[in-house]
């Protein structure tokens, strides 16, 4: 791999560049030279899986391990069925090598730009040409924060859960994590093991929440046999999982999700909570649901309902935004939600040059996905380059 530090200069004509050295940026650019497209990734941090090194340190993969690798390399057997972080990181190191990837490193693509032969990027190095631009700039780019009112004066500790990287800062505290997801149910079991003396959990819709394995079947498995059908199928299988796995979670205040897994990807784009003990710490009182935060003020938090709590450590786990405006928002690219249009193989009309990978999250999960997307991305643009030769 050929990684150019800061001040590099990244100018030049490229006949494809890949905006992101993560999973999804790897895979298409490992798929774009395997079909004999000259290509380079820029990445704006100092190695490729920059947002997997970030990532708290007992985060593990919730897809299972022989159907998350990139194309033409498998994860290894070694690491286990659900890999870890560090497993994961060194596993992309690997394959940037093995498939001599050329990444150029600390240069940040600020914006994208069509002309008459592609696109120029205008990056922290200088601008640099391309005929076919993808960006793979990750599905958890930018944290978000609600627009809280009184967050500014809260007099307790805040942070983002990107923020967060282990327990040990918040032994003896009370806890109030915001966001019922996987970050946040993750966050609850590690903190209260890692001695928090109180950990709140603040819920504005209940999720679905399975295992990563159901009686012995990778949820992974389960999530790619249902997309063949309708979404019903999968949303009443998923409901009946649920019932077998946990019984009636109301008493303990998590009702049914309001929509079943297949129907809540399609309209949130948000996949089930994966458990990793929550749900019997909720059932043995170790965690408690709160309803959702409507304001802080000075030492207190104001939920919705009336209720007021009092914790030390606010942590909110309330997800990421795409980041994508700055790149490409002004080409008509993408939805309201930030999201691009076309993903994939799938181009929007007016860009025909201009890829999205990563940013579709199918039931059976991403990164299963990135392996099919990196390959029908890079047979699109070899087919598109042959009929302009």
């Amino acid at each position: 791999m050929s990684a150019r530090r800061a001040g590099a200069s990244a100018g030049g004509e490229h006949v494809a560049v890949v905006v992101g050295a993560g999973a999804a940026g790897l895979g298409a650019a490992a798929s774009l030279e395997r079909r004999g497209v000259p290509t380079l990734v820029l990445e704006r941090y100092d190695g490729v899986a920059a947002s997997w090194r970030r990532r708290y340190a007992s985060v593990r993969l919730n897809t299972v391990r022989w159907m998350s690798g990139l194309p033409r390399m498998s994860i290894p057997r070694t690491y286990g069925p659900w890999p870890t972080r560090d497993a994961f990181v060194a596993y992309l190191e690997a394959y940037a090598e093995r498939h001599a990837l050329e990444v150029r490193t600390n240069v940040a693509v600020e914006r994208i730009d069509p002309t008459a032969g592609g696109y120029r990027l205008t990056t922290s190095a200088g601008a640099l040409q391309a005929q076919v631009v993808v960006v793979a700039t990750g599905f958890n780019h930018t944290p978000r924060t609600p627009a809280w009112p009184g967050l500014a004066d809260f007099e307790g500790t805040f942070l983002h859960a990107s923020a967060y990287r282990d327990a040990t800062p918040f032994a003896e505290r009370d806890v109030l994590i915001v966001g019922l997801g996987n970050t946040g149910t993750e966050l609850a079991v590690e903190l209260l093991r890692g001695g928090a003396r109180r950990v709140q959990v603040s819920m504005r819709t209940p999720p679905n929440i399975l295992r990563r394995s159901n009686f012995g079947v990778p949820a992974t498995v389960v999530g790619r046999l249902g997309e063949y059908g309708p979404a019903v199928v999968p949303d009443r299988l998923g409901r009946l999982l649920q019932r077998l796995l946990w019984g009636d979670l109301t008493r303990y205040g998590l009702p049914p999700a309001p929509y079943g897994i297949a129907t809540e990807i399609e309209r949130k784009g948000l996949g089930p909570v994966v458990d990793n003990g929550f749900v019997a710490l909720l059932k043995r009182g170790g965690v408690e649901l709160v309803p959702q935060v409507e304001r802080f003020e000075g030492t207190e938090v104001a939920l919705s309902g009336g209720r007021r709590v009092r914790p030390d450590v606010v942590i909110a786990a309330t997800g990421y935004s795409f980041g994508l405006e700055p790149l490409v928002g002004h080409l008509g690219v993408l939805g309201p939600s930030g999201r691009p249009l076309a993903s994939g193989a799938a181009t929007h009309p007016a860009h025909p040059c201009l890829f999205f990978n990563g940013y579709h999250a199918p039931l059976r999960g991403q990164l299963p996905s990135m392996s099919g997307t990196s390959r029908q991305i890079a047979s699109a643009v070899a087919r598109r380059l042959a009929r302009q030769a």
